[in-house]
């Protein structure tokens, strides 16, 4: 029992530390927007995600308490990573319609979002790509700069009830958000994955507006060297 008090403890320390960095900090790599007229900003980070049959740039930014991240996609074929504008698709649309229209449209894009609307991973409502534009205004080998407007498909994850009277995975949860100081999401393979919850049937819609992000990942390669 003593132990878990210190690890909620060092918990609630390292949130409000990075909370109180959150206010004061601009970032050089980010992604913004406003969420259903709610305003997110947040330091991006160019992301691994396992794909085959295309290119990709996986591109995520993440806030704490809530904890929330925006997701931008971009699928493409070799060589037509462009500066101009996309239209926003579905994750279904990539799995089953995009090889076969791959001579009309070079260029996929999906705005992803989740939020964590009940603490320890108790519950999240999330954004599923659907549909809008994102425009890239710059592109260079290792940078990229644009804008985008989303209509995001809404969905609810709660957790399951045996999760919740074993307490399975908070202890995991807990490790992952003061480690990475940004939530159990940066750990993922992507914004949907909650570990030990049920997706409900209930739905609604999200709209993301006034969408901007700019990313420069030479620095990042740098240290990975």
């Amino acid at each position: 029992m003593k132990k878990l008090f210190y690890t909620l403890m060092m918990l609630f320390i390292s949130l409000t530390l990075v909370a109180q960095e959150k206010e004061t900090k601009e970032y050089t790599n980010f992604i913004s927007c406003e969420v259903d007229g709610k305003p997110f900003k947040a330091e991006a980070r160019k992301m691994k995600i396992p794909i085959s049959g295309f290119e990709y740039l996986g591109l995520a930014a993440f806030q704490v308490g809530p904890d929330i991240s925006v997701w931008i996609t971009l699928y493409y074929l070799s060589g037509n990573l462009k500066p101009g504008t996309y239209d926003i698709v579905s994750e279904e649309y990539i799995e089953n319609k995009a090889r076969k229209k791959a001579e009309e449209n070079l260029v996929w894009a999906l705005i992803d979002y989740t939020e964590e609307t009940k603490g320890l991973g108790h519950a999240f409502h999330d954004g599923e790509s659907m549909s809008g534009t994102l425009t890239i205004e710059e592109i260079g080998d290792k940078t990229i700069k644009g804008t985008f407007e989303a209509t995001l498909k809404g969905v609810y994850y709660k957790k399951r009830a045996v999760a919740t009277m074993t307490g399975s995975g908070i202890k995991d949860n807990l490790w992952d958000k003061a480690v990475t100081k940004a939530g159990g999401g940066m750990l993922v393979s992507g914004p949907h994955d909650h570990d030990n919850t049920k997706k409900s049937k209930e739905t609604d819609t999200i709209v993301l507006t006034n969408g901007n992000f700019y990313l420069d990942w030479n620095k990042d390669e740098d240290k990975a060297k």
